[in-house]
């Protein structure tokens, strides 16, 4: 697996950039933590502040918090590593430290907060870690379409270009047009007879390909109330459309099988009528 490429912090998602960022601030934020949950007293916090490993921990997580900021390669995996540390810290201090009359509930709770927080973070890097070609922003679901759309630059600059598939974080956009990376575009549609208007930069671009041609592919940028409302339901219909067209695309298949299936049993093959002549062929000299 390749590592992905850097990628600007506009170009990732505000859950991520928190818990980027809580997890950079996580020597801090673990004390709180373990004073309000896990029972651990003032006289016992300098005992863990001047332990040695609880600062390779709080080096490992801000590492990890980093990475994931910067959307660097190992950011994912020094996550995991430092989650699994973290709850080796979290059963050291309920065993040596800890006054908490319910120290197997906090050793719970916190593997159940690990998961969500590791659920979370999976969400937003699967895409790029384990599709590194495609740009963070496109792991929301994306549907087909064609859609005339107007393409205008910041500077006035109008032309026309066609959207070709469409997700609330942003659109592929089949152009001619020459656009810079990060330029600034606002693209002007109707979808289900209803004007659009979003505005969003230019994360990636293609040339002429068998798997998309010619154009850009845009993030759009923090949309208003109306845009937001418009988009999340113009692609709740295009959900509804793709699975109507999926589900008659299975039952048209299952169809065309059966009947290729039921000709199959009603006409015999070569390899039929031969065991049928050996078998014939048998019978005359047992006669």
């Amino acid at each position: 697996m390749q590592p992905i490429l850097k990628a600007q912090n506009s170009h990732i998602s505000r859950t991520l950039a928190s818990l980027a960022k809580l997890w950079i601030s996580l020597p801090v934020s673990y004390l709180i933590y373990a004073g309000f949950f896990l029972g651990l007293g003032p006289e016992d916090f300098l005992k863990v502040l001047l332990n040695p490993f609880y600062w390779f921990i709080g080096a490992i997580a801000m590492l990890a918090g980093n990475g994931l900021l910067r959307i660097h390669w190992y950011g994912w995996y020094m996550f995991i590593f430092s989650n699994l540390l973290v709850l080796y810290e979290t059963a050291s201090i309920l065993t040596f430290y800890s006054h908490s009359e319910h120290k197997v509930l906090g050793f719970f709770g916190m593997i159940a907060l690990q998961g969500i927080l590791l659920y979370l973070v999976a969400r937003e890097v699967r895409v790029p870690y384990f599709f590194p070609r495609i740009r963070w922003w496109e792991s929301d679901p994306r549907y087909r379409l064609s859609v005339q759309a107007r393409l205008i630059k910041k500077d006035g600059g109008e032309m026309e270009g066609e959207i070709m598939d469409i997700s609330l974080g942003g659109c592929f956009v089949k152009t001619h047009a020459y656009f810079a990376n990060d330029e600034i575009v606002t693209l002007e549609f109707s979808l289900f007879e209803r004007h659009m208007k979003c505005t969003g930069c230019v994360v990636w671009k293609t040339e002429s390909r068998v798997t998309h041609p010619k154009g850009i592919g845009v993030k759009f940028d923090v949309l208003g109330k109306e845009e937001t409302l418009a988009l999340k339901q113009a692609t709740r219909k295009l959900q509804q459309l793709s699975r109507v067209y999926t589900q008659a695309t299975r039952e048209r298949n299952w169809q065309e099988y059966l009947q290729r299936e039921q000709n199959y049993q009603g006409r015999p093959t070569k390899a039929r009528l031969s065991q049928a002549k050996s078998a014939t062929g048998d019978d005359d000299k047992k006669k």
